[in-house]
């Protein structure tokens, strides 16, 4: 296998045996064909399962072919080296630095060069129609429907570079992520993917939300006060303040707070200075950090700095010389 690989923590497979190989697409990723075209095969797959996602990188040292049926999972590819293909309902074209988003809806057709490389995004359909409605505040039954593009270039730049960097943060952390953190990478990658692609709700996706007004903004921020220590809650969100996600994120961006995101992470700030402030024999700035919901420890590092007024191993250590 060549040296490029992503996501090592989580193999799947790795192996030069066709039949081997073929079982294994079968049962875990849901394909109904798999083919070589040559002697020097030889396949490495990891996949990471979030909640209604999955990350996983595939590499092939020969040439292959792969087949799934209709499912409910959007597909995006990303390619790090190599040339491949897909084909669905007919169209057939390149995967470059990202292919469109590609749905269920049809049987996708897969073609991989020697030496392809590749990350793929996997997301539950239902979960991320889910995730626009609630932000758009819409109780239809009408079904997201991608229109076939590839997306804005400029904010699927942005995009690749997040799926990257997920990738990354995965294999230098893994487990150790909070189910916080988790739940808050993965909508905000699927938000980026609403807002980079063109769907049948894109115009209300994009259109100003209407005004609502301070009380909401307290519900809100009472809400997220009690609930620190879980991921934002986007539905509940809705329903407590009884206007629509993006009315949300409207009013806190006029009145200068910024975003419900935002706010949760200042609250976290706070609540990290205090377990810091009484720490107990296991406590790390590292375990706090992750119980806080932060990901990355040299950021969670600066913005403690900065809402505190010192670094966090300061606190810490002035806490244990009590």
């Amino acid at each position: 296998m060549g040296a490029v690989s992503y996501l090592d923590r989580y193999p799947l497979l790795r192996s030069r045996d066709s039949e081997f190989a073929r079982d294994r697409l079968f049962a875990v990723y849901g394909a109904d064909r798999f083919d070589t075209h040559d002697n020097a095969f030889g396949i490495q797959a990891n996949l990471a399962r979030l909640n209604s996602m999955g990350l996983a990188f595939c590499a092939y040292d020969g040439a292959a072919s792969l087949s799934f049926p209709e499912s409910q999972i959007l597909r995006q590819f990303f390619s790090i080296q190599g040339g491949a293909r897909f084909s669905t309902n007919g169209n057939s074209q390149p995967i470059e630095a990202w292919s469109p988003i590609i749905s269920g809806d049809a049987r996708l057709d897969l073609d991989f060069a020697p030496g392809y490389r590749q990350l793929v995004v996997r997301i539950d359909a239902a979960a991320l129609e889910r995730l626009l409605k609630i932000m758009i505040g819409d109780g239809s039954d009408m079904k997201l429907r991608f229109v076939g593009d590839e997306g804005d270039p400029a904010v699927m730049t942005h995009v690749r570079q997040e799926v990257f960097r997920l990738a990354e943060e995965l294999e230098r952390f893994g487990q150790d992520y909070s189910p916080i953190a988790i739940a808050e990478l993965e909508r905000a990658l699927m938000v980026r993917i609403l807002l980079a692609h063109r769907h049948n709700f894109s115009d209300r996706l994009q259109r100003s939300a209407p005004s609502a007004n301070r009380t909401v903004i307290d519900l809100v921020e009472s809400y997220i006060e009690a609930h620190w220590n879980e991921p934002l809650d986007l539905e509940r969100i809705a329903e407590i303040a009884n206007v629509s996600v993006r009315t949300v994120f409207r009013e806190f961006s006029d009145t200068g707070r910024g975003s419900p995101g935002q706010f949760a992470r200042r609250v976290r700030l706070q609540h990290a200075a205090e377990l810091l402030r009484r720490p107990d024999e296991q406590t790390s700035v590292l375990a706090v950090a992750f119980k806080c919901g932060f990901r990355n420890l040299g950021r969670f590092a600066s913005e403690y700095r900065r809402a505190i007024g010192e670094l966090p191993s300061e606190t810490l250590k002035n806490a244990r010389r009590r």
